[in-house]
């Protein structure tokens, strides 16, 4: 019976992998169908790799702040575990969820096990704290960037739906139609109350918000506040970087400002959530739209697409840059672990 159940959940694993490698072709084929391969290498051959080294750097120290954060959400649930572990069990990590989708955090916890012994189910708590903060703050970056850059996400939703905007309608109508969507909202809630609160997804949202709760509550409880804060922080700021010093390695790109790189940083975090193994085809995608929103080359499906779209490049260079840092951190992380391991057995 058991045997059964495992061989059932290890098959629909496998569908959902197939399931989402399949999807992400298939953006990848739409994406890259009509771009000519030489202007495309021409392109690549002319990309400023000393901006794409520094974004692979901030990449890999971003990996190496949620190893420091993860130590300090350890300690707090009395446990110990050394730095170099934490690092390189954060990296394979990373490295898993290149191949299979929300795997690494699972990874992630069974790699720090077996070297520190910490119980599988108090790391997975801490994974839960983790992404609470890190919800939080993309929430608090996506709501910065409609502060900064309501046109521009307004024209996007309309991008994404229908591949053309009319700017000076939406110049006009921005703040009336974010109002009336508030206002619909609003009322559909007092309206429709009694049968809200019944259904499952309203549970969710409860539970959900219960443990923003549990996760808060345990941030009092650390001794060393000050150092998870650093490396939040720190985490995010490395990722805007990631994006932002980017701009500068191809010429189409190099005029946008900060506050372009913010707009993408929140675009390409909704792409990398989309289930996708490590982001292919979804960050391509919704990058490229966000870039075309911000003139930078053309959204198209069709026939009529550029021979080396800039708006697909960049986000091929930063999407590149990232999986090569997943990669050698992961790989790097792998070895070490093994070695720790076989030094602990001897």
């Amino acid at each position: 019976m058991k045997q059964s159940k495992r061989k059932k959940k290890i098959t629909l694993v496998i569908l959902k992998y197939i399931a989402s490698l399949s999807f992400a072709g298939l953006i990848i084929y739409f994406l890259f169908r009509n771009q000519d391969p030489a202007a495309l290498i021409e392109k690549i051959s002319e990309v400023e790799i000393g901006w794409v080294f520094l974004s692979i750097i901030c990449g890999g120290w971003a990996y190496i702040n949620r190893g420091m954060r993860w130590i300090v959400l350890i300690d707090a649930l009395g446990y110990k575990s050394s730095k170099l572990n934490s690092i390189s069990s954060v990296s394979v990590g990373y490295f898993t969820n290149l191949f299979i989708p929300r795997a690494g955090e699972i990874t992630r916890c069974t790699a720090l096990n077996r070297v520190e012994k910490i119980p599988v189910d108090k790391l997975f708590g801490t994974i839960l704290v983790e992404r609470v903060i890190d919800l939080v703050f993309l929430i608090s970056l996506f709501l910065l960037t409609l502060i900064l850059k309501l046109d521009l996400i307004l024209r996007f939703f309309t991008e994404l739906g229908s591949q053309s905007s009319d700017s000076t309608t939406l110049g006009s109508t921005k703040y009336y139609v974010l109002i009336s969507i508030l206002m619909f909202f609003v009322l559909a809630y007092y309206l429709l109350k009694k049968w809200i609160i019944k259904t499952s997804f309203y549970e969710k949202i409860i539970e959900f918000v219960d443990g923003l709760k549990e996760g808060f509550k345990s941030i009092k409880k650390m001794k060393r506040k000050l150092s998870f804060w650093f490396h939040t922080f720190s985490i995010w700021i490395m990722y805007f970087l990631m994006t932002y010093v980017c701009f500068f390695a191809i010429e189409e790109t190099s005029h946008l400002t900060i506050s372009d790189g913010l707009f993408l940083l929140v675009l390409g975090g909704i792409g990398m959530v989309i289930p996708t193994p490590g982001g292919i085809g979804s960050y391509h995608a919704i990058v490229m739209i966000g870039l075309s929103v911000l003139g930078v080359g053309k959204v198209y499906l069709g026939e009529d697409g550029d021979p080396a779209n800039p708006a697909l490049l960049f986000p091929t260079i930063v999407h590149a840059s990232q999986t090569l840092v997943a990669i050698i951190m992961g790989s790097v992380g792998m070895i070490l672990l093994f070695i720790n391991k076989k030094e602990q057995k001897s």
